[in-house]
C-alpha cells in the first residue's frame, strides 16, 4: 500500500532528483564580463556628462553675461553625472557579489533606471527652462532698447 501524499508534502529524492538550492554551480566568466561592461557603459554616459558641464563652466566664465545660467547648467550637469557614477557603482558591486556568491535570481534593478532617468529628465527640464528664462530677457532688453 502506498502512503497517502497530500499536495503540499515534497515528492521524493528518487521521483525528484534535482532539488533547486538557489545556488549556481558554475559562473561562466562572460558573466562577470557582462557586468563590467554594464559598468563601463553607464561610466561612459558619466563622463560625457561631466564633460558637458565642464564645457558649460569654462564657456560661462569667458561670457559675462551669460555666467549665472550656464553656472547652474553646469552644477545640474555635475550632480546629474554624479548621481550616474554613484548608481554604476552600487549596482556593479550589487552583482558582483551576486555572481561571486553564487546566487541564482534577478540580476536586474527595477527602480534604478527608472531613478536615473527622472533625474536625468528633471535635469534637462532645468537646463531648458534657464534658457527659456534667459532667452526671454535678453528679448526684453533688446525691445527696450529698441523702443527707446
Amino acid at each position: 500500500q502506498q502512503p497517502n501524499m497530500t499536495s503540499l508534502e515534497a515528492p521524493c529524492s528518487c521521483c525528484f532528483p534535482y532539488e533547486p538550492t538557489g545556488k549556481v554551480s558554475r559562473v561562466e566568466p562572460k558573466t562577470f564580463f557582462a557586468n563590467e561592461r554594464t559598468f563601463l557603459s553607464w561610466l561612459n554616459m558619466s563622463v560625457t556628462l561631466g564633460s558637458i558641464a565642464s564645457a558649460l563652466a569654462a564657456f560661462g566664465k569667458s561670457d559675462r553675461k551669460q555666467a549665472a545660467a550656464l553656472q547652474i547648467m553646469a552644477t545640474v550637469l555635475v550632480v546629474t553625472a554624479i548621481s550616474f557614477c554613484l548608481y554604476a557603482m552600487n549596482t556593479f558591486f550589487w552583482r558582483r557579489r551576486k555572481i561571486r556568491r553564487k546566487e541564482d535570481g534577478n540580476f536586474d534593478d527595477l527602480y534604478g533606471p527608472m531613478t536615473l532617468s527622472t533625474v536625468m529628465l528633471v535635469s534637462l527640464a532645468t537646463i531648458f527652462a534657464s534658457s527659456v528664462i534667459k532667452l526671454a530677457e535678453n528679448q526684453t532688453v533688446k525691445s527696450m532698447m529698441m523702443s527707446a
